[in-house]
């Protein structure tokens, strides 16, 4: 499982129909920040930017936790870990995966909530 819907479910208060749609918002703008951090990995790993991918990882971690996004949280919390020890080789490894597992993830939001 790449979602912890019961965190994702938890943004909610009950089944009001304003909070769901306003769930489905935050969703299509979580998808669109994402892509948007993941570009900007990307980006910062192919130039070897410590400092700046150090930060996005960071964000990107609390984004994937509120959201309930465990598998992608918990990548980029190894791979901020990694950076922070100095192993810059692992932490570009597991920012490698980090695109796959988000479309991954992605397919698994699909069918509570569509694209």
């Amino acid at each position: 499982m790449l979602v912890d819907w019961s965190r994702l479910d938890s943004l909610k208060q009950g089944d009001d129909e304003d909070d769901i749609i306003w769930l489905e918002e935050m969703v299509r703008s979580l998808r669109k920040n994402m892509n948007s951090r993941l570009e900007n990995i990307k980006t910062f790993t192919e130039e070897k930017k410590d400092v700046e991918l150090q930060a996005e990882l960071h964000q990107t971690k609390g984004v994937a936790a509120n959201f309930g996004l465990a598998a992608v949280q918990k990548n980029v919390t190894e791979a901020e870990l990694k950076l922070k020890e100095g192993n810059l080789e692992a932490c570009l490894a597991l920012c490698q995966e980090l695109p796959s597992l988000w479309e991954q993830t992605k397919k698994e939001l699909a069918p509570k909530f569509p694209e």
